[in-house]
């Protein structure tokens, strides 16, 4: 019994001593402010300091398949200029912020200041290791180092890559006798052909997802396993579904069960752990002499010459396919998704595409400075980005005491005081969606928009600054591409999801959250 007592007493004591020194942090941090001229931040949760209603309103908007909406509606209540507000999800303060000067401080102008909370960089290196994703100061240089040079124009211009995966995709769309398919969902379709582009341009062979027939023969290396294109698939997208939930979590991931995620991560391992040994594999047995094989790029093989590390490679490769695939196969859906919605637009970015490269079957030589010069078909791309935002936020947490720009007092316009270790979110997806910025049409399908609209950092889907995605030539030529080749040979679409609302399914990235079901007519065959 005196011992229960005792137990009870030093819990109320330890409760009363984190209380103090709380209390003792937020008048120091209150004297800090008011001494920087900077005012409060406001909440929408004032009548919820634990942050229990409103982590129960995020699971509940995400299950709606609503949850980047409902975020911007929630920032929405706290009055005029609502775009820097203070949040609380289980205990886990943090600041969100869609103002465009806010963001550009943190990943531009202040960088020093920012690194990724130890929360996020334990989740994201659960999955895919120490890397580039989740590296801080010298060890990410040296990878960024490493990798960035990968990702010239050169590399990522070889659209023959492209083509070869885009063929099998067109061999799922084949139509019936009247010229049209049936209902299709092109989604899933579009994340098999990037993980088939991406696997090859990375490790030099193709999974082959959209074509298992296509695949040869593989041995295996010990434990590492030939990968297998469907299972790939489907490993990558649940441990980006784990990923998602641990975030909401934030630093309670800990605790969360992650047995079946470990299961996919270990799969994702093996397979990725064969292209490894397969990579090394070729240099042991090349003689320095030997003239190259082939002029393929393969970014396995040239971060090979930095190191034979094999975790080092795998976590470097993994955690780039995992965004690369990603994020041009949410693209290439929302923007189909959209299109169908309105035909009419559809059949306008059909003959600008006519225009310029012809039919199929008259088509002169495609290459990236054409589809870069086809002006409506980059507005197009540029408006799916904006309001799909495939990668709807990210964060960063202070490295010391310092301040953003705006977001504090009554109307949201004064300076704010970001105590050391504060995280903040960056909510690209209710940046791009700013009727402010964007107009009161900010919610319609406006390509047009885009020849007016003199970009800044009020349009931001690959991030901004030096930690900006690397990938985003390689993702906009290969959707890019894709469009082109698809809209050539199907001169009508039509819509058979449900069009009352949009719906969002938001895990590491923002895609369509009913599938971009269609029917298409072809105008040229297969």
């Amino acid at each position: 019994m005196a011992l229960i007592t005792l137990c009870i007493i030093s819990a109320v004591a330890l409760l009363l001593l984190r209380f103090l020194f709380s209390t003792a942090r937020n008048f120091r941090n209150s004297r800090r402010a008011q001494r920087t001229g900077c005012r409060p931040v406001r909440s929408p949760d004032r009548n919820d300091p634990f942050g229990w209603k409103a982590f129960g309103a995020l699971r509940k908007a995400r299950a709606d398949h609503v949850l980047p909406i409902q975020l911007g509606l929630d920032m929405d209540q706290v009055g005029d200029n609502p775009h820097t507000v203070q949040r609380r999800f289980l205990w886990n303060k943090l600041i969100m912020t869609r103002d465009p000067e806010n963001i550009k401080t943190i990943l531009a102008t202040q960088v020093s200041h920012w690194e990724l909370s130890e929360a996020r960089r334990g989740i994201l290196a659960t999955y895919v290791g120490t890397g580039l994703l989740t590296n801080e100061g010298q060890a990410w240089k040296l990878s960024r180092s490493r990798v960035r040079p990968q990702f010239s124009q050169v590399s990522v211009s070889n659209l023959a890559l492209y083509k070869r995966h885009a063929q099998d995709l067109f061999l799922k769309l084949a139509p019936d006798t009247d010229g049209w398919t049936g209902n299709i969902n092109l989604q899933p379709l579009f994340f098999k052909l990037t993980l088939d582009a991406a696997t090859e341009f990375f490790y030099g062979q193709s999974v082959h997802s959209q074509n298992p027939a296509a695949q040869t023969a593989l041995g295996g290396h010990g434990k590492a396993r030939p990968p297998n294109g469907e299972e790939f698939n489907a490993c990558v997208d649940a441990a980006a579904d784990w990923v998602s939930h641990m975030s909401i979590l934030g630093k309670w991931y800990k605790f969360a069960p992650a047995r079946q995620f470990k299961r996919s991560r270990a799969k994702i391992y093996g397979m990725v752990d064969w292209y490894v040994q397969e990579a090394l594999g070729r240099v042991a047995t090349k003689s320095s002499t030997e003239p190259s094989e082939s002029s393929r790029f393969v970014l396995l093989d040239e971060l090979v010459k930095f190191t034979h590390d094999k975790i080092w490679l795998r976590n470097e490769t993994l955690g780039l396919l995992t965004g690369g695939r990603s994020t041009s196969a949410a693209l290439l859906s929302w923007l189909f998704y959209y299109l169908a919605r309105q035909p009419s637009l559809y059949h306008k970015l059909r003959v600008s595409i006519m225009d310029e490269f012809g039919t199929v079957s008259e088509a002169g030589q495609i290459t990236v400075p054409k589809l870069r010069a086809c002006h409506y078909l980059q507005s197009c791309i540029n408006e799916a980005l904006r309001l799909g935002s495939p990668t709807p936020t990210t964060a960063r947490a202070a490295t010391r005491n310092t301040t953003l720009p705006r977001g504090g007092g009554p109307e949201g316009k004064d300076p704010i005081y970001i105590p050391k270790g504060t995280e903040v979110s960056l909510n690209f997806f209710n940046l791009h969606h700013r009727e402010d910025i964007w107009g009161k049409d900010v919610n319609e399908f406006k390509p047009e928009r885009w020849e007016r609209f003199d970009r800044g950092w009020e349009y931001i889907p690959f991030g901004g600054g030096p930690r900006a995605c690397i990938g985003r030539d390689f993702a906009l030529n290969e959707v890019s591409y894709v469009v082109v080749h698809l809209v050539q040979r199907c001169d009508d679409i039509q819509l058979m999801n449900d069009t009352e609302r949009v719906r969002y399914d938001t895990t590491v990235i923002n895609k369509t959250g009913g599938g971009v079901h269609v029917r298409l007519h072809h105008k040229e065959s297969i």
